[in-house]
């Protein structure tokens, strides 16, 4: 049987051909490679690498059970999740605000993607600045408006470290968010906002009644994305904090760049992160379960 090549066929395979072998090289051998090297003990200074069978899994979960650092960064990756789905309400909110054509929306809508296409080292930076102790602003405001009882210094305190890096986050991630919602609120037809306002709707009933419903997918997906990075935020926290102050802002995958890269221990990272693969996918899929019952349900 002879197969004829023409100038479609080839240019669809030409065209599959590099996302495939991405995939085949960066995804699938990685990850065998991973599986691989989370039974064994790799010293990365001789390349020597012994068969440990069940030993780092086994060492894995007692330190997820009794160590403290690990119990603090499994709790704050979780906590992501919430914060997250905080971030998506908040340019919900948003973009609806801006799609009512309000005074200067084009330009608001470009203030809010500033953080979204600038490099994140740069973005820390301006953050870590703006809640500088003796220089920042925003302690420089809680000054001028006599409230020095509520000044702090917000990274480097046990009390407000995390809550910073989640705030850090939402401020970040409001501007990417905002750009997909505006996109599905663009699909709904004019038709329905101004039924509504013969109606009498106000912005909540407009919100829930409206938007919710018909932009349900985009908004599920997010939470989906959002809720699969979960296990792997990293620069955030160690960009502003390092983890810190005594690992009060540390994160799973924090955690796991610092096995490789402070003490060169492969074949736990490799464990942990084969553990968390399968946490974070029956935590993704639940959340997905939860998406698609309410995509059905009415709200």
């Amino acid at each position: 049987m002879r197969f004829k090549i023409t100038k479609r066929g080839l240019f669809i395979t030409i065209m599959l051909a590099w996302p495939l072998i991405h995939y085949l090289v960066f995804g699938l051998y990685l990850q065998i490679q991973t599986l691989l090297y989370s039974f064994k003990n790799w010293n990365p200074y001789t390349g020597r690498q012994t068969w440990v069978g069940f030993d780092n899994y086994i060492s894995a979960f007692k330190s997820m059970a009794t160590d403290g650092v690990w119990i603090s960064a499994i709790r704050n990756s979780l906590l992501f999740i919430p914060v997250n789905m905080l971030s998506i309400v908040l340019s919900l909110i948003v973009a609806l605000v801006l799609y009512r054509k309000i005074p200067f929306s084009r330009f608001y809508r470009i203030v809010y993607f500033f953080p979204s296409i600038i490099s994140i080292v740069v973005i820390t930076m301006v953050f870590s600045f703006a809640l500088n102790p003796t220089q920042g602003i925003v302690n420089g405001l809680l000054n001028l408006l006599s409230l020095d009882s509520w000044k702090r210094v917000w990274l480097g305190d046990t009390q407000t470290a995390l809550a910073s890096v989640f705030v850090f986050c939402i401020w970040a991630g409001i501007g990417y968010n905002n750009v997909i919602i505006t996109g599905a609120l663009q699909r709904i037809p004019t038709d329905y906002f101004e039924v509504g306002k013969l109606d009498g709707i106000h912005f909540w009933k407009e919100l829930y009644y409206i938007v919710l419903p018909i932009s349900w997918p985009t908004i599920s997906t997010l939470i989906i994305l959002g809720t699969s990075g979960a296990f792997t935020i990293f620069l955030q926290p160690m960009l502003l904090t390092n983890g810190g102050p005594f690992n009060s802002s540390t994160t799973v995958a924090l955690e796991m760049y610092r096995l490789v890269v402070e003490k060169n221990s492969y074949g736990m990272a490799a464990a942990y992160g084969m553990i968390f693969a399968v946490i974070g996918f029956v935590v993704v899929w639940s959340i997905k379960w939860l998406t698609e019952r309410m995509d059905t349900a009415e709200f």
